[in-house]
């Protein structure tokens, strides 16, 4: 799920080894207010500073399960655990962007576990924002909740996920069994 979500990070936040400003802080590597050291230790991006492609890696690796923590503290361990991990990356992508699962309704979504929810929510709860951004913004934003949310459309259950209908079929393959096992000694 890492390096998924690595991936998709790398495709809609671009590299820049130059700080710049972005909203509310400076930014640098791949969209991270953050600069990490190889020993772990990370600072905050001030205005001139720049870094390497191997140093934006790092800071990337470092941060995604972080977000995955904040999102976990968001929807509880169980919800999230059920979710694959394609999923996972495409929501952990929302969450860089945004700080967070900001929105309720996405929250709420994920912790009923349906996919087609979870990415049509994450589509049309968010339309309305970034109104103050240019209209190029805008649509790259759009384009890039829509590749999110295709990502947790698509995803493909999980073990974990699929626990739950093993322990199912097993019920009704023992139930099969004992009315088999009945049928059998009432016929004697």
């Amino acid at each position: 799920m890492i390096q998924q979500t690595i991936d998709v990070l790398k495709k809609f936040e671009g590299f820049s080894s130059r700080a710049y400003w972005d909203v509310n802080a400076y930014r640098i590597g791949y969209g991270s207010d953050t600069i990490t050291s190889p020993n772990g230790s990370f600072k905050k991006v001030k205005k001139g500073d720049q870094i390497t492609k191997e140093q934006a890696d790092l800071d990337l690796a470092r941060r995604i399960p972080e977000f995955e923590k904040v999102i976990i503290r968001q929807v509880g361990f169980d919800a999230w655990n059920k979710l694959p991990d394609q999923a996972k990356a495409g929501l952990i992508s929302f969450a860089y962007n945004y700080g967070s699962i900001a929105k309720k309704s996405l929250r709420e979504a994920i912790v009923r576990g349906n996919l087609n929810e979870i990415a049509d929510t994450l589509v049309t709860s968010t339309l309305n924002d970034n109104a103050k951004l240019s209209q190029n913004v805008r649509e790259a934003l759009k384009a890039r909740r829509r590749y999110e949310a295709e990502l947790i459309r698509t995803a493909q259950p999980t073990i974990l996920s699929a626990k739950i209908d093993i322990k199912k079929i097993l019920g009704l393959v023992l139930i099969a069994g004992a009315l088999t096992y009945l049928e059998k000694n009432i016929r004697k």
